[in-house]
């Protein structure tokens, strides 16, 4: 029997939450921008249990390469709104080292819809992940 929170959603074990996140290539990074939050979409790919997304210069990079704590959230609803979860999960964004294995997986699996060039991979391994799914009536 699943565990449900107070709103009746079932509440995801870590590994539905991989599950789920393996399965959607659109989120949201949240970073902080002069102490603000500040929310970004990417297209991303799950490897090696480790969020990936590409990015270009600007904001993501500096939170990669200070190694800052993001959020990260994927959802997903269908149309008849009877099926829908969401995984959220918070980790520190690095710089994707050049030439690793996950880079060379990454250039295959995340396919960025930017028109503008996105040349630096950016990885969240997560510390903490939480997820709730609808379940059907």
């Amino acid at each position: 029997m699943p565990k449900l929170d107070s709103a009746g959603f079932e509440v995801l074990e870590e590994d539905g939450c991989y599950e789920l996140l393996g399965q959607s290539s659109l989120g949201r990074v949240g970073v902080t921008m002069d102490a603000l939050p500040a929310i970004f979409p990417v297209n991303y790919a799950l490897i090696e249990l480790q969020i990936v997304f590409s990015t270009g210069h600007g904001t993501k990079l500096t939170a990669a390469l200070n190694a800052a704590v993001v959020a990260f959230e994927a959802d997903f609803v269908n149309e008849q709104g009877t099926e829908a979860w969401s995984v959220q999960a918070i980790g520190r964004a690095i710089l994707v080292d050049p030439g690793s294995d996950l880079e060379a997986a990454a250039k295959v699996a995340v396919r960025a819809l930017a028109p503008v060039p996105r040349r630096f991979l950016v990885k969240i391994r997560p510390a903490r992940i939480s997820g709730r799914r609808l379940l059907p009536r």
